[in-house]
This record gives structure tokens, sequence and C-alpha cells, in this order.
């Protein structure tokens, strides 16, 4: 598939019907009667419906609430809340495994949606670094944990796996601290400071070893048959006649079998995204005229610009796939502030103010964009379908059906 006209095609139509009007006549109403509103009144005097769904956020309080769109009715789960860890939905979409601490503890929970639960996994003293990986079809949870140690070093800790109640259980690794994914075969992806690790979940035995020393910011793709990562080393310029770092965006098999750098650090490349089927990846990039930032998509031959560069007259940051991988949205860094943006039909819609990065999809229609005192939903057409005033910290927005709006109808979208 090339990386273009996945964001060309596959025009949305609606089909918008016309309602008729039918006056009964009959010789023996009440004159008393109060005369009906036709439907075209009562569609311009009643608001529209919020959409049919919740959103998981903190506040700046140190609240952890889910707000119900349809019942506008927000359900407290967590108090004292002082700063958000990592955080990842299942991938049934109905739990969302978090990591956060209080003053004087770390703490990893699971938010059940549908029942609007929380259930604690554990809570330890001090500080604790979490990391999450969900399995690719049940909602159950690896999770690693490490106390920092000096120089960013991974101190003790160690590879759990959590059923959805919040009951865990030792993976049994004496070396691994920190858990990458979950891949289809069975397999955990984990790391230690010098090795990543392809373990069992039952007693962590090794199925594969790779130096992992210089690699960050490690991105699996979806179904784990390979990943990206950024290579970071130190290489000798001679015009500077000295050291400098070099950070290379380099894509291999899950093991690390058959690499290959994709980016070299010229490019700069920065916050890859894979595609919800793993067959393209999105990031940004510096182009080789020192113009502004660009997105370019891989799709497995060759990568190429989301927008022709002559069109680019600004950055285009931070990718976001949307749920079938038709359409990326992203960020626009303007002079009087960042917009959030989409490709359609071969032009760039901005949908908007936004704060930091767009968040990401709702449906393949509506993007989710937090802005500067409201987290909107935003059609590609620019229409706003909903707002609410903005949380400190977004976690998760659910679409129905769910529990609490499985009954309420949902509202059409505009293309």
């Amino acid at each position: 598939m090339s990386c273009f006209p996945f964001v060309q095609r596959r025009p949305i139509h609606w089909l918008l019907g016309a309602g008729m009007l039918l006056l009964a006549l009959s010789t023996g109403c009440s004159s008393s009667t109060p005369p009906t509103a036709s439907p075209s009144t009562a569609s311009e005097t009643a608001p529209a419906a919020p959409p049919p769904i919740q959103m998981l956020y903190a506040t700046s309080g140190g609240t952890l609430e889910l707000y119900d769109a349809r019942r506008d009715t927000v359900h407290r789960l967590a108090d004292g809340l002082r700063t958000i860890g990592p955080h990842a939905v299942s991938s049934s979409e109905r739990v969302l495994a978090l990591g956060y601490t209080t003053p004087d503890s770390s703490h990893l929970a699971l938010v059940n949606v549908n029942d609007r639960t929380l259930h604690q996994v554990e809570a330890r003293p001090g500080s604790v670094t979490y990391s999450l990986a969900w399995h690719p079809e049940m909602d159950r949870l690896a999770y690693g944990y490490y106390r920092p140690a000096e120089r960013g070093m991974r101190g003790p800790g160690g590879i759990r796996i959590a059923t959805a109640d919040g009951t865990a259980r030792s993976v049994g690794c004496t070396a691994a601290r920190e858990v990458l994914h979950w891949l289809p075969n069975g397999a955990l992806a984990t790391r230690t400071d010098d090795t990543l690790y392809l373990v069992g979940t039952d007693d962590c035995a090794t199925r594969a070893a790779q130096d992992a020393r210089r690699m960050h910011q490690i991105r699996y793709a979806p179904d784990g048959s390979q990943k990206a990562y950024i290579h970071r080393e130190l290489r000798y310029d001679r015009a500077a006649e000295g050291y400098v770092p070099d950070s290379s965006l380099v894509l291999s098999g899950p093991g690390g079998q058959a690499s290959k750098t994709l980016f070299r650090d010229a490019r700069h490349p920065r916050h890859a995204q894979w595609s919800p089927k793993g067959t393209e990846l999105a990031l940004d990039v510096a182009p080789d005229d020192n113009g502004p930032r660009q997105v370019v998509v891989y799709d497995g031959t060759r990568p190429a610009f989301l927008v022709p560069p002559a069109q680019a007259s600004v950055d285009h940051v931070h990718p976001r796939w949307s749920p079938a991988g038709r359409r990326i949205a992203f960020t626009q860094r303007l002079a009087d502030g960042a917009q959030a943006a989409v490709r359609v039909k071969g032009q760039t819609r901005r949908l908007g103010p936004v704060d930091g990065a767009v968040w990401g999809w709702l449906s393949e229609r509506s993007v989710v964009v937090p802005g500067p005192d409201s987290i909107r939903i935003r059609t590609l057409q620019a229409q706003t379908r909903f707002a609410h005033p903005a949380p400190e910290t977004l976690l998760h927005i659910w679409r129905a059906p769910l529990s609490s709006a499985a009954s309420a109808p949902a509202t059409p979208e505009s293309p």
C-alpha cells in the first residue's frame, strides 16, 4: 500500500434524508389543542445531544474521575494523586492500566470502564517506575517495575502479570525490569539496562536476546512482527573535530533480526507511531534542505511525505493514526500557536488550537483535540461535536457501546 493514496481515497458520503410533515385535519378537533411544533422548528431549538462517550482524566486537585457525557455525571475513582505515570488500554478497550504516585508511594491500578470500578494491583512505598504491556487478545496485563538507581539505571524490580480484577503473579524474571510488548506468540519483550530479552510468561525462559545498550524509545508493531527504535551512539565529526551524538531510527524483527536504518541523525527522527495493523510507520523528520519538520510514512518499501514539501511552510509533528489506519492527524506549529490538522482528499484541514499535540481519534471521522480551555471532539469539517472543560491530564476516551450509554443512540457525524 502506498503512503499517499490512503489519505486521499475512500471519501465518506452521508445520505441525508428529508422528513415529511403529515398534517391531519379533523372537524372534531378542539380549538384549545396547542399546535404541534414542526420537526424543523424542534431541531433548531433543541440542543444537540452529547455523544455517547466516557472520559477518564486526572484533575488539577489530584482526583481521578470518569466522566459520562450522555448523563453529564462524574464518578470519582481515586484521590490524592500527585503525578500520573504510564497508562495503556486493553485490546477490548474495557480496562485501562494506570501508574500514579501519591505523596509517599507509587501505585498501579486497573480501571474498568463498564462498571466504573478501580482495582488496586499494588502500592509500593517511595518512587517506582512502571511499564505496561497488554495481552493482544485478553484483558491480561504484563507490567515491569523498578526503583530508579544512579545515572538512570534500573534498580531492584521484576516482571509480573495481572488479571482484570487486580490479582497479580510474578513471571519469575531475575534480571528483566521493564516490559515492552506482549507478542502474539505468547512471549514478552523485556529488557535490562543492557539487554533486550524475549521471555516466556510462565518461567521467564529466554527465547531470544539482543544488545540494547544503545536502544531508546522502542516501539513494537501491534502484531509484534517488527519494532522501531532510536539507536544512539557517539560518532566522530571531522568538521567539528570531536564526537557528536548520532541518533538514527532503526527497524528490525522482534528479536533484533534483519535490522536496517531508516533515517540517520541528520533527519532527527522523532515520534514514531505504528499504524493499527502494523503495516506502516509514521513519524516526523527534518527534510534535507533544513526546512520545517514533516510527517513521513513508511509502508515497507520507501518513506514518503504525508504533505508534499512544496505545500508545507510550518512544522508538522506528532502523527496520530485513525482507528482503521486510513488517515493521520498531526500538529502544525504556527507562529500564533499550534493547530490540530488532518489530511483529507489531498488537502490539509485545520481543526483548531491544540495544547501540545493532537490526542487521537474517537472514530474515523472525529478527532480529539485538547485545547487551551477545553477538550473538543472535532469532525473532519472542523465542526465541534462536543466540548468539555480541560482537565489536568486526559488519559482515555471511550466511545459507545458501553454499559452507561448502550441504550442511547449514536449521533451521526459529518464527513
